[in-house]
């Protein structure tokens, strides 16, 4: 068998999904069944994962997204793809729009690689496949339908968005993968699917799930970083529903009452944190005790779990909480 296997030109920066990217694709590579995986993905994030991969299974191809006439063919297709389904709502003439979306795929970049490439099943780690309706079969990822849990901490611009994506890509995938029932529960309830159409695969936390073995040594950390031996840790993009804001309220009250520790919160580092977080740090008056470290090296990560006090996760919805079982991992206390 060969896969075809997508990871988002973005992912790196988006933390957990990278690490749940890679971790499938080396439980992939363990299977004797696949003779071969086509990496579909930019440049950016190919010359990145040589890092964490090099297996003679892989292959590699690139989508430039960074050129124009690319971008363009993808928004053709996109926007095409987009009317059919909505027409095929007013006319359920299944046959028809089956045919006219297999067709359409031929304006998208990613078919040719598809075709030339002569694989099998296409297989999207993420909630957003790049195609769909192509010559092969699409299995998704979808991670979470936080929206409608939390609407409010979307803008109706993203509510809209997630929902006209969420929605081509459940419908038009071929098979869905969830991590946990109650995201299975969420895709069913939401958009009224077969419940076979959707499996749930927990991701396997075993020692090769995790991407580095090294460590980095506290003293190094220390230097690097300016932090204290006693500290607070809470790895996680600063997103809204991740709850900063109010860790760092329970925070200030522990060192109002005389608590001697840091708060360390690694992870990238959303609008919301210029716009809120940092704001809120400085009325606190906690720019000394609360260190905002960004996306850290994982061997670095590592070496925080390993030499934290506590690993705090306050996160208000988690379709599956990675820095929960990175601590459980490396036998850092949980809270």
């Amino acid at each position: 068998m060969k896969i075809g296997y997508y990871i988002h030109h973005t992912t790196i920066s988006a933390g957990g999904i990278f690490t749940y990217s890679i971790g499938i694709l080396r439980e992939l590579l363990k299977s004797t069944d696949i003779e071969k995986i086509i990496i579909i993905t930019s440049n950016d994030v190919a010359s990145k994962i040589q890092n964490y991969i090099n297996d003679e299974k892989i292959e590699t191809k690139i989508v430039d997204r960074n050129n124009i006439l690319i971008n363009m063919k993808l928004w053709i297709w996109y926007v095409l793809f987009f009317l059919t389904i909505n027409f095929q709502r007013l006319i359920p003439i299944n046959k028809f729009f089956h045919f006219l979306k297999q067709k359409e795929a031929n304006l998208n970049p990613y078919q040719k690689i598809i075709t030339s490439s002569k694989i099998d099943v296409l297989h999207i780690p993420v909630q957003y496949s790049p195609i769909y309706k192509t010559l092969v079969p699409v299995i998704i990822t979808m991670h979470d339908l936080q929206e409608y849990h939390f609407p409010h901490y979307f803008s109706f611009k993203e509510r809209l968005g997630r929902k006209i994506k969420n929605r081509m890509s459940i419908n038009d995938s071929d098979h869905i993968i969830v991590s946990f029932n109650h995201v299975k529960n969420d895709i069913i309830k939401s958009f009224m699917i077969e419940e076979k159409k959707v499996s749930v695969c927990p991701p396997p936390f075993a020692e090769s799930w995790f991407l580095q073995k090294n460590e980095t040594d506290w003293s190094s950390l220390a230097k690097k970083y300016e932090l204290e031996k006693k500290y607070l840790l809470y790895p996680a993009a600063t997103w809204k529903h991740k709850n900063h804001s109010k860790l760092l309220e329970a925070f200030k009250e522990i060192i109002d009452d005389g608590l001697d520790y840091e708060l360390v919160c690694t992870g990238n580092k959303t609008e919301f944190f210029d716009k809120v977080i940092r704001k809120w740090i400085k009325e606190l008056n906690l720019s000394n005790t609360v260190h905002f470290l960004g996306i850290v090296p994982e061997e670095d990560l590592i070496g925080l779990y390993k030499n934290t006090s506590l690993v705090v996760i306050p996160t208000l919805y988690e379709a599956g909480s990675g820095p929960l079982y990175e601590a459980m991992r490396y036998q850092a206390p949980v809270i």
